[in-house]
């Protein structure tokens, strides 16, 4: 089944120029089998949004987006704005109470290389956006946006690919022509909102690009592939949990006793004592042989190459004894 993940009607986001009903109507003319309106830091009324789906007799599913410090993220199952959900780790700390799900929306953004046909750039811009904190709470990244260049896609398609992350693919309609561009397939019938959490969360869906080619150029994506399951599978041989959440599942199942929150467990110890040291490997020295240039811009600095001249004086100067 073909859902768009990622809509926005006026005046629940600002920026769009579609009503609710503009918007079903246009879903419903592309060929897709239901949307999500994920208003920008705002939450539909369930009852509002089930009213708009019987009206139209037409699957339509509430959601948001979030604008945080590291970026957009679409939450799904939650339906209210907290003060501090700027914070991706205190926006995070809801959606994990309320049971839902974290997808990062349009990732290129504000990380995408400058120079596009710099390989060395995409490489550094890739290198930056991996350590982005917010990645730490996402269950897929949004790798086709229907309003994103092809470079720009690519660029997110390529980091999802790095970080292991299951990819989705949405229009992120804001006007008539962004409609129906671009959908995530799911497996499995979506019938309410715990059925899509639960979707996200096992990551059985695939981007799809319907311009085949405006979106995302890689052919891959242009149509669910025939061998989806073995895709899915290798995958998971790479990152075979798909969120912070399951995660911690692993670990806890693994290890017991890290469930026991505030609680220092206590374990078995042995003094050290001189006897039992290696003596052959020598005393204790620092690997730091120059305190002031232990990274690149350290040591493109003249500051630091001058304080580090001055140590390296002090260290050689004879000092008599008292």
């Amino acid at each position: 089944m073909l859902l768009d993940i990622h809509t926005h009607t006026h005046p629940g986001s600002w920026d769009s120029f579609l009503s609710p009903d503009q918007m079903v109507d246009l879903a419903k003319e592309s060929g897709l089998d239901g949307l999500v309106l994920a208003e920008h830091d705002w939450a539909w009324d369930g009852e509002a949004a089930r009213d708009l789906a019987k009206r139209h007799d037409f699957m339509v599913l509430p959601a948001m987006e979030l604008n945080t410090e590291d970026g957009h993220f679409l939450v799904y199952g939650m339906h209210k704005y907290a003060f501090g959900m700027h914070r991706s780790h205190e926006l995070w700390t809801h959606v994990e109470e309320l049971g839902g799900v974290m997808v990062a929306a349009h990732p290129y953004r504000r990380q995408h290389p400058w120079n596009w046909e710099s390989e060395k750039e995409w490489t550094d811009a890739i290198d930056r956006a991996k350590l982005n904190p917010g990645y730490r709470f996402i269950s897929a990244m949004e790798i086709g946006n229907g309003r994103g260049k092809l470079e720009e896609n690519a660029f997110a398609t390529r980091l999802a690919k790095m970080m292991g992350f299951r990819m989705t693919a949405a229009t992120d309609s804001h006007a008539k022509e962004d409609v129906g561009k671009c959908a995530t397939y799911f497996e499995r019938d979506i019938r309410n909102e715990a059925d899509l959490v639960a979707e996200l969360k096992a990551g059985r869906f695939w981007p799809i690009d319907r311009t085949a080619g405006k979106i995302l150029a890689d052919p891959l994506y242009h149509s669910v592939p025939d061998d989806l399951h073995d895709r899915w599978a290798e995958m998971d041989a790479v990152q075979p949990w798909n969120s912070l959440a399951q995660l911690r599942q692993a670990m806890v199942a693994a290890h017991p006793h890290l469930a026991r929150l505030d609680e220092v467990a206590e374990n078995e110890w042995q003094p050290l004592t001189l006897a039992s040291m290696d003596e052959s490997l020598g005393d204790f020295e620092s690997i730091v042989a120059e305190h002031y240039l232990t990274n690149p811009v350290a040591r493109a600095s003249e500051l630091m190459g001058e304080l580090a001249g001055k140590a390296r004086a002090r260290r050689q100067q004879k000092i008599a004894a008292e």
